[in-house]
């Protein structure tokens, strides 16, 4: 009998450039319990890789405090042998745990790096089937290469193994983890829910981020400080390809860890996508930030190959700019996190207006469906929220270039704006359209039309106008492929109180 904890794919999630190859796994697992958890998971893994005080201690105690603020815990299973493993895996399964087996890449077979790189990899497990014995795994270092150019992060592919293969390779990883990796050693690691999360969402995360880290000294200095005590430690090392490993997880802590920090802060502030001033101050900053990282990695990494020193001068110098660019970033948090409550403070002091879309009928094109029982209905897309993309957003089918949306307001309205979502995910933003209105279903009138749009939130003023239904019409749906996929639409006017008194 097949026993499987369904999750999401993180098709929009991160890569192992941006993170690695065990806590992304370990983000997947906590997703499972709530779809946020994963971004939620992989932003503090980053802050702790930054600035955190346990990013150098126990990696279960780590590991532990992040996933205490979401409410979960990482329990460990004392593991013997192959019978225990698979009695391990059920068990967990059967509690509604994902599993989180660390392996080395050169016992999986299934991946490219089989037999070519000696470093940790976790396998995620969510799915067992004690008829045929079979254990699903949920991996996504397959087919990276095809991924690369068409998704945003690296998903988690299915792919059924058998009991004997999963005890294979969980016996000759743990055989090398016994002198190398003890805390790995005759483990195996699960991710259960404890409690309520501490995190609700994503502005209370960067909120939390700014007030707990905004004294500390990034662990970026301490790198610089301790370079060249490394180049000397690497005298004797003359293969280039290990140097590179170590670069590679230099480049993931200090550069890849960097870009999933700002994508949180646009996840936590939406409006700086329509906000001109701000979204340029914060993309200007944005980039001047990430390339600093990257550049700084990068001579790094040449200068130990070169067994270059760094002069104390240039070692104090890059101190400062570290610590100047930190103080920028948690200043211009700080600046925009205070732009947006008292936008949100005004907005709600004035809410004079309602949203219309909020009580609509609604009907599509067509709906996406993930399996039988998930479908991207239409009627999600007016229902308030639009963070999880299952459960939050209208996707159309992808069969045909056309898609529309359309919402019924029971009666003719007078409106003054309409907002809408599209997917926060590169090559996946709703590109051409037209907003129409009608009282009839037959005449349309055009409200706005947009061409070539690359904002995730488009905002149009349509003062003056009064109809019962409102048309999303998209002729262009996204870069990469035909399905559309909105978020949010929503109608704003006042409310029928307001507009009888003012008759």
């Amino acid at each position: 009998m097949l026993v499987a904890l369904e999750m999401d794919y993180y098709s929009e999630g991160y890569r192992t450039m941006h993170s690695n190859c065990v806590d992304l796994p370990m983000a997947g697992a906590a997703g499972f319990h709530q779809y946020e958890n994963y971004f939620y998971y992989t932003f503090l893994y980053a802050v702790m890789m930054n600035w955190g005080e346990a990013a150098d201690g126990d990696w279960v105690a780590s590991r532990r405090s992040i996933l205490n603020k979401l409410g979960l815990t990482l329990k460990v299973t004392e593991v013997l042998d192959a019978a225990g493993l698979l009695y391990a895996i059920r068990m967990n399964i059967d509690q509604q745990c994902p599993v989180v087996m660390i392996a080395n890449y050169n016992d999986l077979f299934f991946l490219s790096q089989y037999r070519t790189v000696v470093d940790d990899h976790a396998v995620l497990i969510t799915e067992y089937d004690s008829a045929r014995r079979l254990i699903v795994i949920r991996e996504n270092q397959l087919n990276k290469e095809v991924t690369l150019n068409v998704m945003k992060g690296e998903p988690f592919f299915k792919l059924q193994l058998t009991e004997e293969l999963i005890a294979d390779i969980w016996n000759k990883s743990n055989a090398s983890f016994k002198e190398i990796r003890n805390y790995c050693y005759n483990k195996l690691f699960s991710v259960a829910k404890i409690g309520e999360p501490e995190v609700h969402s994503y502005l209370e995360l960067v909120e939390d981020f700014v007030e707990s880290n905004k004294n500390r000294s990034s662990h970026l200095i301490e790198a610089v400080e301790r370079f060249n005590d490394n180049v000397s430690l690497m005298e004797g090392l003359n293969d280039a390809n290990a140097i590179a490993v170590e670069f590679e997880t230099m480049r993931r802590s200090y550069h890849g860890s960097a870009i999933i920090m700002f994508d949180i802060f646009e996840k936590a502030l939406p409006w700086l996508s329509s906000h001109e001033e701000w979204g340029q101050i914060f993309g200007g900053f944005r980039d001047r930030y990430i390339k600093f990282r990257y550049h700084l990695i990068s001579s790094f990494h040449a200068d130990t190959l070169r067994r270059k020193l760094l002069p104390p001068d240039r070692i104090f110098q890059l101190t400062v700019e570290i610590s100047q660019l930190d103080t920028e970033l948690f200043s211009l948090l700080r600046k925009l996190l205070t732009h947006h409550h008292k936008e949100r403070e005004s907005h709600n002091a004035a809410q004079a207006w309602t949203n219309y879309a909020a009580c609509a009928e609604v009907s599509a094109d067509s709906e996406y469906s993930l399996d039988p029982e998930t479908v991207c209905q239409a009627s999600q897309a007016v229902n308030g929220r639009w963070e999880n993309w299952v459960m939050d957003s209208w996707h159309s089918d992808t069969a045909r270039p056309v898609h529309w949306l359309l919402l019924d307001l029971l009666k003719q309205r007078d409106i003054l704006r309409v907002v809408i979502r599209h997917s926060p995910a590169p090559g996946y933003i709703t590109m051409d359209y037209e907003l129409q209105g009608s009282n009839d279903t037959e005449q349309w009138e055009q409200i706005a039309a947009v061409r070539n749009n690359e904002s995730v939130l488009t905002v149009h003023e349509a003062d003056g106008c009064s109809f019962r239904y409102i048309r999303l019409y998209i002729t262009y749906p996204a870069q990469n492929d035909f399905q559309a996929r909105i978020y949010e639409l929503e109608v704003w006017g006042l409310p029928d109180i307001t507009q009888a008194s003012k008759i």
